[in-house]
């Protein structure tokens, strides 16, 4: 039974709010607007006949829960999709104005871009022609027509354009990013392939065949549509038995791919070897079959050819993973051909369906509702804005920074980061199990953390963004495919170009138009663009209890990825350095180990396991974010006259720390969608990010008067920050 102090009064949603705030003792002036809307949302979301140390996530989440079911059109509901949703409601009101002669041109061409996606007389008109016209650059997809000829056939042209064109990685994927054992330049990383299916389902196939089924079904069905368009006269079951044969590679290429819980090593992953090298190793790999025999210079001057780049046989890689390129070379060896074109093939058609025809997007659909649980299709509408928001990014978020975002935002986000790095350093120093030395490095690099909040300067610059899009289009073609590729194109030309660019750590690297945050272990950096600096995250003016409860976790979920089982493999510079102790890493890895262990006791739908080795680094962040935020929420209350006295019904400030970081996580999911987020996602899903989280925390238990045993007082606390 609770010891829980707190009388429980369940109270209707009408008079909730009406003790709203009171705030004295020299705290700033909130604003009352801000206030009372937050008091509302937080007022509806909670189930008040919960008791919040039995269960603070039904507690805080339950009349959220109760009021917002999951849209038809999704696999999962929560505040981080309403966020998106009213992100793509003001990109879509962006993108259907009329073009004036004042606008950048990058602005002008994504609404005509937006224009051509929506006019669907013109796609179905256009039909499968761009598709098949790619596709028979390389032969065409075998198994949609009547005479194939794989004597000509070379995955690597195949798999190079893609890339190239799509960033689409097949078999084999690159990519340029900063050598971190030196920093201070790029290298080209070598490394295995992302599957369609996530790989634990790929190698369990008989426990997952309702989705091998539907799999198979797109597959069939897909290829049937580019038959007919083809009026080629393949059999239905030539089709079949050809696309099982392309499910059983994509299961044997599952098999030798490193699973992700294997992925968490940087040190084992930087494999440094000169272009030369890498062909030698690959040589002396026994095969018999020319398709395994991977000329290197020739393939990656096929990829960078398209940004000018010559890649010399002395060009420094990192391979990431060894053991699979040997496998790979010895599977391609003992692949026929025909199979393997048509995976290629496949994994290009199914990339790009969802730019053509009306039929390929239904197809994607059933096999969407099998796989996530969804009822209905996403609106067309939607659509349109999601792929030109993912290309065009920075063209929408200068518009978007100005219409919706203030600026004054930015310089109480970064005061709040202030005071989340000077409580993670005294965490640190409170942390028994460090030697002083460790400590001393670990406080050094937060203080080196690169702050990036809201968007970067220069896209409220016209020349500036049009000098970022220069090389793109100026016009729409009156295709949306064709416009889709050609603006891929362009983004990955970039791309590839900064491979021979000076790595500039302060420059942004996400656009402004992203309900996210980031940590980039590379360059020591965090990142809130301004779609996730809104409410219910963050609102400028509100009470503090509210805005450190949840932006201010954020924040400090983000510090402590630099500091969680992959980013403590980093220095401040971002290189891959030991400057642990070994008794202190010794000691961290023992603390790190409570979480997996305890997350991995967590169980959802009928009996599965989360996976605490791989959401072990954003549990930990999320566990180490919430102590540093009600820290550096006391250490703002101090500094502002000592007393925060907001007023929430029966709740305390305290409390309502703990209550609007809870209110940020709830969701829902399709039974469908949690079984795909504890497969693929390194999250754990919405409830375990309270319920692990808070059961662990010795503030939680202190303002809330929970007795030991309680479920959200776990007796064996895991604690690293």
């Amino acid at each position: 039974m609770s010891n829980n102090k707190l009388t429980i009064l369940h109270i209707a949603i009408a008079s909730f709010i009406l003790e709203s705030f009171t705030v004295c003792h020299g705290l700033p002036t909130y604003s009352q607007d801000a206030n009372m809307s937050a008091t509302n949302e937080l007022a509806d979301a909670m189930d008040a006949t919960v008791d919040p140390c039995h269960d603070f996530f039904q507690y805080a989440c339950g009349g959220w829960i109760k009021k917002n079911p999951i849209p038809a059109s999704k696999s999962s509901w929560s505040q981080f999709d309403m966020m998106n949703r009213k992100l793509v409601t003001i990109l879509k009101d962006i993108l259907t104005q009329t073009n004036v002669d004042t606008d950048p041109t990058p602005l002008k061409f994504s609404r005509e871009m937006y224009a051509d996606c929506m006019n669907t007389d013109a796609i179905e008109t256009i039909g499968l022609k761009p598709l098949t016209d790619y596709l028979s650059a390389f032969g065409g997809w075998p198994m949609t027509l009547d005479d194939w000829d794989g004597s000509n056939f070379d995955w690597k042209k195949a798999s190079a354009s893609a890339f190239a064109t799509y960033n689409l990685a097949l078999l084999v994927n690159f990519f340029n990013d900063l050598d971190t054992k030196n920093t201070q330049r790029n290298t080209i990383y070598v490394d295995q392939e992302s599957l369609f299916l996530p790989r634990s389902v790929l190698v369990n196939l008989e426990n997952n065949q309702n989705i091998a089924t539907a799999y198979i079904q797109l597959m069939v069905d897909s290829a049937k549509t580019v038959r007919d368009w083809l009026r080629n006269n393949i059999t239905d079951h030539e089709i079949q038995a050809q696309a099982h044969a392309v499910l059983n590679f994509e299961t044997q290429l599952a098999v030798i791919m490193v699973p992700d819980e294997n992925r968490r090593n940087s040190t084992r992953m930087y494999n440094p070897m000169s272009l030369a090298g890498l062909q030698n190793w690959t040589d002396k790999v026994n095969t018999r079959t020319s398709q395994a025999k991977i000329n290197w210079l020739e393939y990656l001057n096929d990829i960078y050819s398209v940004a000018n780049i010559t890649i010399p046989v002395t060009e420094q890689l990192v391979v990431v993973e060894m053991d699979y390129l040997k496998h790979l070379i010895q599977l391609l060896d003992r692949t026929p051909t025909r199979v393997l074109a048509n995976y290629i093939h496949w994994r290009i058609v199914n990339n790009l369906a969802p730019y053509t025809n009306q039929r390929m997007a239904e197809l994607q659909f059933e096999f969407t509702k099998v796989n996530e649980g969804i009822l209905k299709s996403t609106s067309r509408s939607n659509k349109c804005v999601d792929v030109i928001n993912d290309l065009m990014g920075y063209a929408l978020g200068s518009v978007y920074v100005q219409k919706v975002f203030d600026d004054e935002s930015i310089e109480e986000i970064k005061t709040m980061i202030s005071y989340l790095k000077t409580a993670f350093k005294s965490l640190v120093s409170d942390a028994t199990w460090m030697d002083p030395d460790t400590k001393s490095i670990a406080k050094d690099k937060v203080d080196a953390m690169i702050e990036f909040v809201g968007y970067p300067p220069w896209i409220k610059n016209k020349k500036e963004v049009e000098d970022y899009y220069n090389g793109i289009s100026r016009t729409s073609t009156g295709c949306h495919f064709c416009n889709v590729q050609q603006a891929y194109a362009f983004v990955n030309k970039n791309e590839l170009a900064s491979l021979r660019s000076k790595p500039d750590r302060f420059e942004w690297d996400e656009k402004p138009t992203e309900v996210n945050a980031f940590y980039t272990s590379t360059t020591n950096s965090i990142t809130f663009p301004a779609a996730i600096l809104q409410a219910p995250n963050f609102a400028k003016g509100r009470s503090p209890a509210i805005n450190y409860g949840a932006m201010g976790s954020m924040i400090g979920h983000e510090i402590t990825h630099g500091f969680d089982d992959q980013g403590r493999q980093s220095d401040k510079n971002g290189n891959t350095v030991q400057w642990w102790t070994e008794k202190t890493l010794e000691k961290y890895q023992l603390r790190a180990k409570c979480f997996i262990d305890q997350y991995s006791n967590y169980t959802v739908l009928n009996g599965t396991r989360l996976n605490g080795i791989n959401t072990q680094g954003e549990n930990i962040a999320d566990n180490g974010g919430v102590r540093e935020a009600f820290r550096a929420y006391r250490y703002y209350v101090e500094a502002h006259g000592g007393s925060d006295f907001s007023k929430f019904q029966n709740l305390t400030p305290e409390q309502l720390f703990f209550l609007a970081y809870a209110n940020s996580f709830c969701g829902v999911n399709t039974p469908e969608g949690l079984s795909n987020l504890v497969e693929t996602d390194p999250h754990s899903p919405h409830r375990f990010r309270v319920i692990g989280t808070l059961s662990n925390n010795e503030d939680f238990v202190r303002e809330f008067h929970c007795g030991a045993g309680t479920p959200m007082n776990r007796l064996n606390k895991c604690v690293l920050w």
